[in-house]
């Protein structure tokens, strides 16, 4: 196995964290080998165009699996409008600054 390879696999295990727990656990492994898998293959047969193809799937995984499944959790939900309002406040609040700060 290369060492591309054994690092697609690596960060492929800790984008998994993006998923909930309970999906983690009964889904995971597989996850890992299949991922494992497709890898291999497209670095044998395609070099690193056919490891990319590999990895934008994964990654929009992410936003059709992943995301979906942790918005259903209302802990999640409330966390993220929590930092979403505090990162508009922020911004907010650095213009007004920068307009006074400017004289404006």
């Amino acid at each position: 196995m290369s060492s591309a390879v054994r690092v697609s696999c690596g960060l492929y295990k800790m984008l998994l964290l993006t998923h909930p727990g309970d999906f983690r656990l009964r889904f995971g492994s597989e996850m890992v080998t299949t991922f494992s898998d497709l890898i291999c293959g497209e670095w044998e047969h395609n070099g690193l165009p056919g490891v990319v193809r590999v990895w934008r799937f994964a990654l929009a995984e992410v936003f059709s699996v992943a995301v979906p499944l942790q918005l259903q959790s209302s802990i999640v939900v409330a966390t993220s409008l929590s930092l979403l309002c505090s990162f508009a406040l922020f911004i907010a609040i650095f213009h007004a600054m920068s307009h006074v700060c400017n004289g404006k």
